[in-house]
C-alpha cells in the first residue's frame, strides 16, 4: 500500500508556533512602548526648540521683542511665535505649531498655561524659562526639560529640570529620558 505524502502543519505544530510568537511579542512590547514614548518627546522637544530658536533669531533680525505664546488651551496644545507686544496668537503668526498628540504634557515653569517667553531685541530672555515635557510608557515616566538660558540658548536635560539656570545641559539629548 502506498501512502500519500502530507504537506503543511498539524494543529499541534501551529499552536506551538503561536505560543512561541506570543511570548516573544509580550517580551518586546515594553521596550517598544519606551521607544515610542522617547520618540514623542523627541518630536515635541524638537518642535519647541525650533520655535524658541526662531523667536530668538526673529527678535534679533527685527530688532524688536518677539514672544513664544501658548495656545489658549495651554502649551500641550501648541504655541505660536509672535512679533511685537502680542498677548495671544494672531491669525498671522511668524510660526505656529500644533501638537498632534495628547500623550505629551508640556509645562512652563510648572504651569500648563501662562506667561509667554519673550525675547528682547538682543535675543535674550529673563529668568531662565523652563519647559518640562512628560509622557508615560509601559508603566515608566519619561521626562525632558528644555531650559532657555538668559542669553537665549536652549539646553536640554533628561529627567527633571535643574535647580539653577547655571547648570550646563546638552545640545539636545533624549537618551535616558525614560526611567
Amino acid at each position: 500500500m502506498v501512502s500519500a505524502r502530507s504537506y503543511g502543519l498539524s494543529l499541534i505544530e501551529l499552536l506551538a508556533g503561536l505560543v512561541i510568537l506570543s511570548v516573544l511579542v509580550s517580551l518586546a512590547t515594553p521596550s517598544f512602548s519606551r521607544m515610542l514614548a522617547e520618540q514623542r518627546l523627541r518630536q515635541a522637544g524638537s518642535e519647541l526648540r525650533i520655535s524658541l530658536a526662531t523667536a530668538r533669531s526673529e527678535a534679533v533680525k527685527r530688532n524688536e521683542g518677539v514672544a513664544l505664546i501658548a495656545h489658549n488651551s495651554g502649551w500641550s496644545a501648541g504655541w505660536c511665535v509672535e512679533a511685537g507686544g502680542a498677548s495671544g496668537c494672531t491669525s498671522q503668526p511668524i510660526q505656529e505649531f500644533n501638537i498632534g498628540s495628547d500623550l505629551v504634557t508640556i509645562e512652563r515653569d510648572g504651569a500648563s498655561t501662562g506667561v509667554p517667553v519673550s525675547f528682547n531685541a538682543w535675543g535674550r530672555v529673563q529668568n531662565c524659562p523652563e519647559f518640562l515635557l512628560t509622557t508615560t510608557a509601559a508603566g515608566s515616566s519619561c521626562a525632558l526639560c528644555l531650559v532657555v538660558t538668559t542669553d537665549g540658548r536652549v539646553e536640554s536635560h533628561t529627567g527633571g529640570c535643574p535647580d539653577s539656570c547655571d547648570t550646563e545641559g546638552t545640545e539636545m539629548s533624549w537618551a535616558g529620558s525614560c526611567s
